[in-house]
């Protein structure tokens, strides 16, 4: 709520306050069931304020995921480019475990704002730095980011903890899951933050690998015109 003899008009509205009761708000309710009404009872204004404000329900949603990326602080450029990489990616992950209810609203927009574009540029010179082709940059940074969203979304759901008694009883009795009952002492100590590290390493491994033998497009035709020129 604003507080009390806080302006309400819809030119008076204070955006900060604004964004945080609403993020409030998605938090209580999950991004689904959120409402532009729900936000408004949340404030304390008018529903036509929140449209005069950003547009429409999308316009809001936007605003408040890019609020959240707003609590990830870029990292310094002069560190190397995995550092930086991997220091964003535990960032989206504790934003994840603080706002696990709203933070799937990252995964619904291809950009939410200038917080978020000031990440994705610094992502973009990350990438270009470990030799990712630039032509091919975009591309690795969108899946990147994807895959990235949807570790700590599963996180945030519960996918990566460690399995129930049930879960682990259900593997010992189901016929033909040799593999997975013999590794049952291990899937039994399964560790988030172990799957997590695992996996951003495995990306950061993939796109090195990636950048070592990528060529730019064209590359292979040029190569035959000079040859055919020789």
């Amino acid at each position: 709520m604003l507080k009390k003899g806080q302006p309400r008009g819809q030119r008076g509205l204070d955006d900060g306050a604004l964004l945080e009761a609403a993020l409030a708000e998605m938090e209580r309710t999950g991004v689904d069931n959120f409402s532009l009404r729900s936000a408004a009872r949340a404030i304390g204004c008018d529903p036509a304020a929140l449209i005069y404000r950003f547009g429409s329900r999308e316009g809001l949603e936007r605003a408040v995921a890019d609020r959240l990326h707003a609590g990830i602080a870029a990292p310094d450029r002069a560190r190397p480019w995995r550092e930086r990489l991997t220091s964003m990616s535990r960032q989206y992950r504790k934003v994840a475990q603080s706002y696990p209810r709203t933070f799937p609203l990252l995964m619904r927009h291809w950009t939410t704002g200038p917080q978020d574009l000031v990440l994705c540029n610094d992502a973009f010179a990350a990438l270009e730095e470990a030799g990712v082709p630039p032509v091919h940059v975009p591309a690795v940074e969108c899946g990147m980011y994807a895959a990235l969203l949807g570790l700590c979304a599963g996180e945030a759901g519960g996918l990566t903890g460690r399995p129930s008694r049930h879960m682990l009883k259900e593997i010992r009795a189901t016929p033909g899951l040799t593999k997975m009952q013999g590794l049952l002492p291990v899937i039994r100590q399964l560790d988030a933050d172990a799957v997590f590290e695992t996996h951003i390493k495995i990306l950061l491994d993939g796109i090195e690998t990636f950048a070592r033998h990528a060529k730019p497009k064209g590359a292979k035709a040029q190569t035959k015109v000079r040859r055919k020129r020789m």
